[in-house]
């Protein structure tokens, strides 16, 4: 994630700060600048909003007096709106508040602060090419105005990192992601919670360059970190548990997949009102992991009541309604429970049958899985069509001489020979063995 910034101290590992006035009539807004940031660092935003509101009103009194104290309100309360999701409010509190400061301070740090946190905006709503921007105008007067190494450097050098990563420019991103690092832990004033998104973010340019085992180490110190520093159910703490859940499914540490999902699923579950899809992701990563342990019987319990959750919050007909089912439906197959098992492939694929290209792969798992279902109760005449139906779609997408389509014609020729058609199976062998020949050749 993308840091923010506030005009002096830091709030919720983002470096943030609240300017703080000591002048006796300005109590009041001491006091909502504190209780705002307090729930900002909580994560409790539409509480941070609130106090952040108040604090804009009492500064306002005083706008004649302290412009600068107005500026700064107006730039908090643009924070606590955007991480409520509050995009277009925020975006217009922080332009006002950038007007100010461009008149009052000309070049100083506090401009590259809302030039930064404009940015976050922009790159909150994915509008990376005017987020870049920004954050490159940031990281430019940041360098000259404080030393290279300052912290709110770091924030710079992090916020253009995440932008190109979301861009999939990895290679711009990454020595971005290890200077700020770097910054941060060689810093007297070391921001623990800056670090830690820091790792997360770091962490995530490495899964998406398929590279989990340097993930790993990242997502463990972040964790170690959020641990220490925020309440348990606190949302970047639970973030961390599912990524290093993921990243240990990846590497085949399934114990220690299933480990991070049961610690995320203890804390969510104390505060969820059932109308949580995390909740259900949840639930199927468990289920996942308990599967790829060859826990059966137990992974069935995390895939109902994933099944149950998504039913009702997205709606029986919802495509991931539609992975809970083949996903509950493969745990049942594979314990020979068949019976229970075809309904539920049997929804899944009329589910996904309403995808507009009926040529999906999707659908095209759901054939195979139901066929497999038929064949392994002898229902062979049942599966054959669900096999044609399948090379009929595989063939389209990868073409006639493509060898992927060979696990498929092995299918279709058993289950042809079972139902006594020779002919038609020897047929379909025969383009096997030649599909076969042919990549033996090219290897």
């Amino acid at each position: 994630m993308p840091l923010a910034k506030m005009n002096l101290g830091i709030v919720l590992g983002l470096m943030v700060a609240l300017t703080l006035s000591a002048r006796a009539e300005e109590s009041a807004l001491t006091k909502f600048n504190a209780e705002a940031a307090r729930f900002y660092r909580q994560g409790h935003y539409a509480d941070a909003v609130r106090a952040g509101q108040e604090a804009l009103a009492e500064a306002e009194k005083y706008l004649g007096d302290s412009p600068r104290d107005f500026a700064t309100a107006l730039s908090n309360l643009a924070e606590f709106q955007r991480a409520q999701g509050n995009y277009t409010e925020a975006e217009s509190l922080l332009k006002r508040a950038l007007s100010i400061d461009q008149k009052f301070l000309n070049d100083r740090p506090d401009v590259a602060t809302d030039l930064s946190n404009l940015g976050l905006i922009y790159d909150s709503q994915q509008r990376y090419a005017e987020a870049e921007k920004l954050y490159q105008q940031a990281l430019a007067m940041d360098e000259r105005l404080l030393d290279t190494n300052a912290p709110d450097v770091a924030t710079d050098l992090n916020n253009l990192a995440e932008v190109y990563r979301e861009q999939d420019k990895f290679g711009e991103a990454e020595p971005l992601y290890k200077r700020a690092l770097t910054i941060w832990e060689q810093s007297t004033n070391a921001n623990d919670r800056a670090a830690a998104t820091m790792l997360n973010n770091l962490s995530a340019l490495y899964i998406a360059q398929g590279n989990p085992a340097d993930a790993e180490p990242l997502l463990t110190r972040a964790l170690a970190i959020w641990r220490k520093e925020v309440r348990v159910d606190h949302p970047n703490l639970l973030v961390t548990l599912r990524a290093l859940g993921s990243v240990y499914t990846s590497l085949g540490e399934y114990a220690k997949a299933e480990n991070c999902y049961t610690q995320d699923l203890a804390i969510v579950e104390k505060t969820d009102d059932g109308k949580n899809p995390q909740l259900g992701k949840d639930l199927s990563n468990l289920g996942l992991a308990l599967y790829l342990q060859r826990k059966y019987a137990e992974a069935e319990s995390p895939l109902k009541r994933a099944l149950e959750l998504n039913e009702k919050i997205h709606g029986t007909n919802a495509l991931v309604v539609a992975s809970s089912l083949n996903q509950l439906a493969e745990v049942y197959c594979v314990q020979g429970k068949y019976a229970q098992a075809e309904p539920l492939y049997k929804r899944a694929l009329s589910i996904d049958e309403t995808i507009p290209n009926p040529q999906h792969t999707v659908v095209a798992n759901d054939l195979r899985n139901l066929a497999t279902v038929y064949s392994k109760q002898g229902r062979n005449a049942d599966a054959e069509p669900l096999l044609q139906r399948l090379l009929t779609i595989k063939e389209a997408t990868l073409g006639p001489n493509s060898p992927q389509l060979v696990p498929i014609l092995d299918s279709y020729i058993t289950v042809l020979r079972l139902l006594g058609c020779d002919d038609e199976a020897t047929t379909m062998a025969l383009r096997a063995d030649a599909l076969r020949d042919q990549t033996a050749k090219k290897q």
